[in-house]
């Protein structure tokens, strides 16, 4: 089992460094310190069960949320409703965003989404979109964080996703994956 404290991926273009833990905070919050490259981001998704507070400590967010589109820089901050559908992205063509973000409470899964995701895109194991390449191991991270399977088309793959999750964890393909890259409280 890893369970380093910062990690990166060179697919996204992003580097986390867990500051505070779920474990750590007894399930109050997670704080992530994160890094973007220029063009970076994530994709659409939302969170059912966290607020997300995103403080800007270097360069300039994008967020989108609820189809509403919001710039902010060093010292702004944006917060994140429970179930605000919205993604972010660095839009400079030349600097690194870094934020803090904090949800509360502290999302276990959410961190295990994370470190897997980053550990797969170092492994070569995503696609230039950030998504798994392999099926299975998209249904085991919206089975850590069901959260992400709320919107869009994911949403109507839902069922097959947990048949294909309950799967992987029979046949050892989950704790393979928390063994390498994840923690073993989400398993």
């Amino acid at each position: 089992m890893r369970n380093d404290r910062t990690i990166q991926n060179p697919v996204t273009g992003q580097r986390v460094v867990f500051v505070e833990t779920a474990s750590d905070s007894r399930g109050a919050r997670t704080v992530l310190d994160v890094d973007t490259t220029p063009g970076g981001g994530v994709l659409m998704h939302q969170h059912a069960d966290h607020e997300e507070w995103i403080d800007v400590l270097e360069g300039e967010i994008e967020v989108t949320m609820d189809g509403v589109t919001r710039r902010a820089g060093a010292g702004e901050h944006i917060v994140i409703a429970a179930g605000a559908v919205h993604s972010w992205r660095n839009p400079t063509p030349d600097r690194l965003l870094r934020f803090r973000g904090t949800m509360t409470p502290g999302h276990p899964g959410f961190e295990t989404v994370l470190r897997v995701s980053f550990g797969l895109g170092r492994d070569g194991g995503l696609r230039a979109s950030g998504m798994p390449r392999r099926f299975v191991d998209l249904a085991l991270l919206t089975d850590w964080d069901p959260s992400l399977l709320a919107i869009g088309p994911r949403r109507l793959l839902g069922p097959l996703m947990r048949w294909s999750a309950r799967r992987a964890r029979a046949r050892g393909h989950a704790a393979e994956l928390l063994r390498h890259y994840g923690s073993a409280d989400s398993s």
